[in-house]
């Protein structure tokens, strides 16, 4: 199978309107409105408390966030 050049400089060229095409859409879009936020303490009986909180669509309560800790051995 002969490839050409013009075969190499079309497909280079196609992937290059693409790239530019992605690269300018990018710059258009907005960032995200809503950011996260983490918070780590220690508490008394020497573990750490870790709250994990859905940051979807929807804005979770207070009371609805998951919490986790883990013990240190």
């Amino acid at each position: 199978m002969l490839i050409e050049s013009r075969t190499i400089v079309g497909a280079s060229a196609a992937l290059a309107i693409v790239g530019a095409a992605l690269w300018g859409s990018a710059l258009m879009m907005e960032p995200p409105s809503q950011s996260g936020r983490v918070e780590i303490r220690q508490v008394e009986d020497k573990s750490w408390s870790v709250e994990v909180k859905d940051m979807g669509g929807l804005q979770a309560s207070p009371s609805e966030a998951q919490k986790t800790a883990a013990v240190t051995r």
